[in-house]
């Protein structure tokens, strides 16, 4: 199956009517379901008899068991009135399973046998068990199921939203502040859903990191950028950078690097202009990580390390991976004009990262005290609402043109 049909399966919903079997006892489980309407009942034989295990309503889930572990089905599904379903694949529940903490796993091994082992009691046992008794059982469980399908449900928004072009890009400035210049911009992330409006950027980035949709996303965010560059150029004659956020999915994906080659070469872009910022939490020892620093370095390409204090500051990866910029991040920043102890790391920050010959970028700045404390303390640039917030491409060239 090639990768735009296997996508269009990912989006697909079902409906089957009144009575419709949606999968029987034995079947190969290959994708489960959310209900968008309608009821379904889950049945097994129980004394050679047919046997109501539940009735499912709207917003749950059912057939993720068979998905998770590849085990024929333990029960089969019927529409009990029309019922529009949408399709929870594979891809959607193994990569995350795979990628969890392996208490997690086992954990959820443990969950879904006991599920089984229920189902098989049941299905096998002479004593009549009420449907209450199943769903007193069920409820135990209801609230994490419940955050699963919200989740999944994002997720199909989010795919069906990229497709449709509902994510954009935005800009904050980031200052010289030696010279009270914009340098550059971050470029940030926004979703306006068609369905729920917009929707919080720590939402959904998380949620696109965590699944394979973070490398298309970031390759479109990577053409917007390089030509946001071109056109700034065409219009205002001036040369800046862009910073872009890396997550680890990508850092991790082999064509990454390859890809993000061959779109800047493309573009006549000078790989200077583009800022990867990279959270410390990402980082990983081993050779992937050096590659990729390796790689920007003979390329060209500044590397900006986002979080370093925040997480395990460890030092050793300042000293062997070689950053252009440290960013500080703006828990630091907030308090800076009341807090000593903020000052005091935000001078180790700034001295340690000019004694390896870094630039620092402080984010955050929104008043004009915390901004004369980090001149003095010799930060090279800025970014925060004292300046500008986020804005969209056409504020962000205006704002160069007074500047």
């Amino acid at each position: 199956m090639n990768l735009h049909s296997n996508t269009e399966q990912k989006l697909q919903n079902r409906r089957f009517l009144a009575g419709e079997c949606i999968f029987r006892e034995g079947d190969k489980g290959n994708i489960a379901y959310i209900i968008e309407k309608g009821l379904v009942e889950i049945t097994t034989v129980v004394n050679d008899c047919p046997t109501v295990l539940n009735t499912l309503k709207e917003g749950e889930m059912f057939g993720e068991l068979a998905l998770v572990d590849g085990s024929p089905r333990s029960a089969s599904a019927y529409a009990k009135t029309d019922v529009v379903l949408t399709v929870v694949t594979g891809e959607q529940v193994r990569s995350r399973i795979d990628d969890a903490d392996p208490i997690l796993k086992l954990l959820l091994i443990v969950v879904m046998k006991y599920f089984r082992l229920e189902t098989g009691r049941l299905r096998n046992s002479k004593i009549d068990i009420s449907t209450e008794d199943i769903e007193q059982k069920k409820q135990e469980y209801q609230s994490k199921i419940r955050q699963a399908i919200d989740l999944i449900r994002l997720e199909s928004d989010l795919r069906n939203g990229f497709k449709r072009g509902e994510l954009t890009l935005f800009y904050q400035p980031i200052i010289n502040l030696k010279n009270n210049q914009i340098a550059g911009f971050e470029v940030l992330l926004r979703w306006f859903c068609h369905k729920r409006g917009h929707i919080a950027p720590d939402i959904f980035i998380p949620l696109a990191e965590s699944t394979s949709l973070i490398i298309p996303i970031g390759e479109w965010i990577l053409d917007q950028a390089l030509d946001t560059i071109k056109k700034i150029k065409t219009i205002t004659g001036k040369d800046i950078f862009l910073s872009i956020n890396v997550a680890e999915k990508q850092i991790s994906d082999g064509n990454f690097l390859p890809v993000l080659k061959e779109k800047i070469n493309q573009s006549m872009v000078k790989p200077s202009q583009i800022k990867l910022e990279i959270l410390e939490r990402s980082l990983f020892e081993g050779e992937d990580a050096l590659f990729l620093v390796e790689f920007c370095r003979d390329f060209g390409l500044p590397l900006v390390i986002d979080d370093f204090g925040t997480g395990y500051a460890n030092l050793a990866y300042l000293k062997n991976f070689q950053f252009d910029t440290v960013k500080i991040d703006k828990c630091f920043v907030q308090n800076l004009d009341s807090n000593c102890k903020d000052q005091t790391i935000c001078r180790a920050l700034i001295d340690l990262s000019h004694g390896l010959n870094m630039t620092t970028v402080a984010e955050g700045i929104e008043n004009e005290k915390q901004l004369d404390i980090l001149l003095n303390l010799g930060c090279n640039f800025g970014q925060g609402y004292l300046f500008s917030p986020p804005v969209c491409l056409e504020d962000a060239i205006a704002l160069l043109q007074i500047h």
